[in-house]
């Protein structure tokens, strides 16, 4: 008797854990604090966040003018995953950045993605070739829900 409760005990305890875990996981993860970086060619550093809503020039950003503090071609597109705890995202999250006419300039689909414990994953995307792009849309989607970054990388005399 008293070994039959002490299984029916760890048997509830064990559902009542099971349906926490259940209901963590099943909370919708939020897409958050999306950022841009430029990548230094002088000096293989990341620029500070330079999405908006700070303001910036992008002009021959190639030769290190406008707020471009060095040489920089590439740019890091990153996109912070929240949720309540650890748990594992099954929806394919879709990263992409587009120029002019919609031509894809990267694109990368992260499938079961792991948040952490401290409830957070952050998820890059590297686009080569951005530096006199033009207009660049930078987009995280999560099922319906999409962040967008629009930057507008220009080049001339």
């Amino acid at each position: 008797m008293v070994r039959s409760a002490c299984f029916t005990l760890v048997g509830v305890a064990g559902l009542a854990l099971g349906t926490t875990a259940q209901a963590k996981a099943s909370a919708a993860p939020a897409l958050a604090n999306p950022s841009v970086r430029l990548w230094y060619e002088g000096t293989g550093r990341l620029s500070d966040n330079i999405a908006p809503p700070k303001r910036v020039t992008l002009w021959n950003t190639i030769i290190g003018e406008g707020d471009a503090r060095e040489n920089a071609n590439d740019a890091l597109f990153t996109i912070d995953l929240k949720g309540a705890g650890e748990q594992t995202v099954s929806r394919p999250l879709i990263l992409t950045a587009t120029g002019a006419g919609g031509k894809v300039l990267a694109s990368r689909t992260l499938k079961d993605v792991l948040i952490g414990d401290a409830g957070n994953a952050t998820l890059p995307l590297w686009v080569r070739d951005v530096g006199c792009a033009g207009r660049v849309v930078f987009t995280a989607q999560l099922g319906s829900v999409k962040r967008t970054v629009t930057l507008d990388f220009k080049c001339g005399e």
